[in-house]
């Protein structure tokens, strides 16, 4: 199972170039899950990333470190369901480029691959060519591999906008290398491997969990560093630089997606992402923001008043939906469907909509609409967005992360609201790992009276 950061597996240099969260056995028994969905006789090709062309720090492909842990651009798992055996294809590395970038686990280094991921056999990557000849049937994800700050989601949309441009329409990577399957492999059969990895990704291992309480209480600090930042004149993209500090201070990569800090008005827009506008006395911000940490990540969103202090009307709403939020974090528990548990909710919640004054029929409305609204939403894990699904009136079992996310629009006043966290199903109930984020109004406003870093270290210009 999963092994703390401290964890080693070896006394030699090759441990410094692998990761050290996973144990060998680990990515043995996801593989071996893997090839269980397959047919019999079929082989798998995983593809890894290719190496960024900014010299960023590689970023390995979700599914191909989630199988087994290199993290080494230009890479290939191949997995034989006939024996069960694996295997791991990669580039050769010359002296010149170790003399430019540093070791990395490579062909020259196959004793390594074996040894740390677990594998059979770590070999050139020209020689994959000949593992193919012949096969009949080769299963390979369909979708495009996520990387940096991607999810699923948005590289679909991201490839639709390609296509409909008519001066571009370039075919993707994944696109590109079903291509060359197909040309290589003539006789075989391709199929889809990504169902299968995305029912397995969806339930969440404990080594799994335990980083994904490191991304989510990284989550909450950042957005709570964000919370004592917070001043009339700043800008929204200074609670972003407060948020990625904490994030990048306690090992973190960066965010896990571009950060929304959205002022005033700009909050109706559900994706926004500019950042750069004036925080205004009197105004709500919300921040929505997480983590990438060690390839898992968090997804949670506050309101807070710009100036320290809600407003009447801003506590109505924002206070409303909270209450909303710590109901469902109440009824959420493995075994319900999701339908269930909104309706739970929604008898609780139409309650205190009944016994509330609102101060504006518009308000009113907007309540009891927010009560039908679908709150549970997409998983979480590698990516913010994550794979796999577990709604549409199934039952919710242990092991799954998703983002809680109850929102309250009222389109009269282009106001919304909402308020999100990361949250845990388990046996017992569920875990919220954003949780050290107040959710209560009050304990926004005291933390909003501390000193934040952006008051210690002004902007100079």
């Amino acid at each position: 199972m999963g092994t703390t950061a401290t964890t080693t597996y070896g006394i030699d240099d090759a441990d410094v170039l692998f990761q050290k969260d996973f144990a060998p056995e680990v990515f043995r028994q996801r593989r071996a899950k893997v090839m269980a969905a397959m047919e019999s006789g079929s082989l798998a090709i995983i593809p890894g990333a290719e190496k960024n062309s900014t010299h960023d720090v590689f970023r390995q492909s979700n599914d191909f470190y989630y199988l087994c842990g290199i993290e080494t651009p230009h890479a290939y798992l191949l997995l034989d369901a006939k024996n069960g055996s694996s295997a791991v294809y990669l580039p050769h590395l010359g002296q010149d480029q170790r003399d430019r970038e540093g070791e990395i686990l490579c062909a020259e280094r196959a004793e390594d691959c074996v040894r740390l991921s677990g594998i059979d056999e770590a070999l050139g990557v020209e020689l994959l060519i000949r593992r193919l000849e012949g096969c009949t049937r080769v299963y390979t994800p369909f979708r495009q591999n996520e990387g940096t700050c991607q999810s699923w989601d948005t590289l679909q949309r991201s490839r639709q906008d390609i296509y409909s441009d008519p001066w571009d329409g370039r075919p993707d990577r994944t696109d590109h290398f079903l291509g060359l399957l197909r040309a290589r492999c003539p006789k075989a059969e391709i199929r889809d491997l990504g169902p299968a990895l995305d029912r397995l990704r969806l339930f969440k291992e404990p080594g799994e969990v335990e980083l994904l309480r490191r991304a989510g209480t990284l989550s909450a600090l950042g957005l709570v560093e964000a919370m004592r930042c917070t001043r009339p004149g700043m800008k929204e993209y200074q609670l972003d630089a407060a948020m990625r500090y904490v994030y990048h201070a306690n090992g973190a990569r960066d965010s896990s997606y571009r950060s929304i800090v959205a002022g005033g008005p700009n909050s109706w827009y559900g994706h926004y992402e500019a950042n750069t506008d004036i925080l205004k006395y009197g105004d709500l911000v919300l921040v929505d923001a997480g983590p990438e940490y060690r390839y898992y990540t968090s997804d949670a969103t506050r309101i807070w008043p710009v100036n320290g202090t809600y407003t009447p009307i801003q506590r109505e709403l924002y206070g409303f939906i909270v209450e909303y939020h710590q109901t469902l974090l109440t009824l959420i528990r493995a075994g319900i469907s999701d339908v269930q548990l909104l309706g739970e909710a929604r008898e609780i919640m139409t309650k205190v909509v009944e016994r509330t004054h609102f101060s504006k029929d518009i308000y009113e409305s907007a309540a009891r609409r927010a009560l039908v609204f679908p709150h549970l939403t997409h998983s979480v894990g590698m990516a913010v967005h994550d794979v796999g699904s577990y709604k549409g009136g199934g039952i919710i079992p242990a092991g799954v992360v998703f983002a809680l996310d109850p929102q309250l629009i009222i389109p009269e006043e282009r106001l919304y609201i909402r308020v999100e966290d990361t949250v845990l199903v388990t046996e017992e109930g569920v875990e919220n790992l954003s949780a050290p984020a107040p959710l209560d109004l009050d304990g926004v406003e005291r933390v909003m009276k501390e000193e934040g870093m952006c008051q210690r270290y002004p902007a100079i210009f």
